[in-house]
């Protein structure tokens, strides 16, 4: 949920607790045969759900607004397998609540989670319950329907109540946002839900047993937690060689860094996903990274030839080819290529237009632009000023640049001018008043 609350934030957070009062009156009225509550282990499982939802896996979300993962997801599920309903959704309403206020969030944020889970759980239990016979062997065809139907219902329920949240919050649309939270996550999920059965087998059979789950638990959390640091140190190294190259050339210094920057706050604008939105601020910090086989003297001579020319604009390629190989990379790597394609199809390497340049590409050519008309280069007496760089971007929209990024740049950088927000501009920018700017902010192209 965002810090910021806005109506339709608190609207949604009423719409899931209206869901709430509906599932514990179904539960009231609906009879299961479950196991009688066992205070003890119902501790165990509550403090061991605590401990994973305080040690998230991975966050995903739309711009600002994040959601986190973890390995809880297998023992709230079984959880919900194991005990009644209106048992399992005080189980998991007393985890969230509990882990939030750990971790200080918002009221409308505890609130939301809250809700989310007690529908999720309840909802889950209900079904798993009403379709599973106590009486038959665990493994046998009815209970293991039970499973995947209470599965199936844990899966599709929390994704549509997310999806959502935060359809509402970016303003995307709701399919779009289910389909990009289900791209991010699945994996997460098909590794943990089959756990989640297996410790409501075991705990059916003999609840000493799933002890020996334990070390299975850790081993997929650091497993999963490896992978988002492989992921990171293969970020760092890159960005290495983006500080060997911006070395070269002190004109460019910190360049990558605050191009990153503005794309940052253009994907959160945009309210973009952010399993997308990482892989275009990575982008945005390597765009320029096939310039590291490029000569100093080439990077700093304000007089290029035309074949020193082809030469620098060869870099959009060199950059792609050097993150070739990097699997943890690839969607990147496209838009690395291409950050230098023109809206109206006249750039370079393929010749791309349109919507057909990758989103990421775009807004990076637009942030990329702007800083190298505000800072100081070697092919240029002297640098534009903000507004001259603003209506440079003006001028070609449509033409060199996506209009409506265009738009949604001059409104950010005008935020960022009147609260004297500097850390996105280099450091001898020149300010000027922005009140020549043609386009206003927040004004649709």
């Amino acid at each position: 949920m965002a810090k910021r609350t806005l109506r339709w934030d608190w609207m949604y957070v009423g719409f899931t607790g209206l869901l709430v009062v509906g599932a514990v009156a179904l539960a009231v009225r609906v009879a299961v045969r479950a196991p009688h509550v066992d205070w003890p282990w119902i501790a165990v499982f509550l403090v061991l759900s605590i401990v994973a939802d305080l040690n998230p896996v991975i966050r995903l979300g739309f711009g600002r607004e994040q959601v986190e993962f973890t390995v809880a997801l297998a023992l709230t599920f079984s959880v919900a397998c194991i005990w009644a309903p209106l048992t399992a959704m005080g189980v998991v309403a007393a985890q969230t609540v509990f882990s939030d206020l750990v971790t200080r969030k918002g009221i409308e944020k505890i609130a939301f989670n809250a809700f989310l889970y007690v529908v999720v759980i309840g909802g889950t239990s209900l079904l798993y319950h009403l379709v599973a016979d106590p009486t038959a062997p665990y493994l046998g065809p009815a209970n293991l329907k039970a499973l995947l139907l209470a599965a199936g219902y844990y899966v599709v329920s929390e994704y549509i109540l997310l999806s959502g949240l935060f359809a509402v919050l970016s303003r995307k649309p709701f399919v779009g946002v289910l389909v990009g939270f289900f791209r991010d996550s699945w994996l997460n999920i098909a590794a943990l839900l089959p756990l989640g059965m297996a410790v409501t087998i075991l705990f059916r059979l003999n609840p000493v047993t799933i002890v020996f789950l334990l070390p299975t638990f850790f081993l997929l959390y650091v497993s999963l937690k490896r992978e988002q640091t492989l992921r990171s140190q293969t970020q760092t190294i890159l960005e290495k060689l983006v500080d060997v190259l911006e070395s070269k050339s002190p004109e460019t210094a910190q360049h990558s860094k605050r191009v990153r920057a503005w794309v940052e706050d253009m994907c959160d604008e945009l309210g973009m996903e952010s399993g997308e939105a990482d892989m275009v601020l990575q982008a945005a910090v390597l765009h320029d990274l096939g310039k590291v086989g490029l000569g100093e003297g080439l990077l700093r001579n304000p007089g290029l030839s035309a074949e020193e020319f082809h030469q620098i604009m060869g870099h959009a390629l060199a950059s792609a080819d050097l993150l070739e190989g990097l699997t943890l990379f690839q969607g990147g790597r496209d838009i690395v290529l291409h950050h230098h394609e023109r809206y109206d199809g006249n750039g370079y390497p393929d010749h791309l237009a349109g919507e057909s340049i990758p989103l990421g590409a775009r807004i990076i050519a637009v942030a990329d632009s702007f800083d190298a008309m505000v800072s100081a280069r070697p092919y240029r007496v002297k640098s534009l000023t903000v507004m001259e760089a603003l209506n440079a971007l003006d001028h070609e929209r449509g033409a060199q640049f996506d209009p409506e990024l265009v738009v949604i740049f001059t409104k950010l950088v005008r935020a960022r001018l009147e609260t004297g927000d500097m850390t996105n501009f280099p450091s001898a920018v020149q300010v000027d008043s922005t009140d020549g700017v043609s386009i206003a902010a927040g004004v649709q192209a």
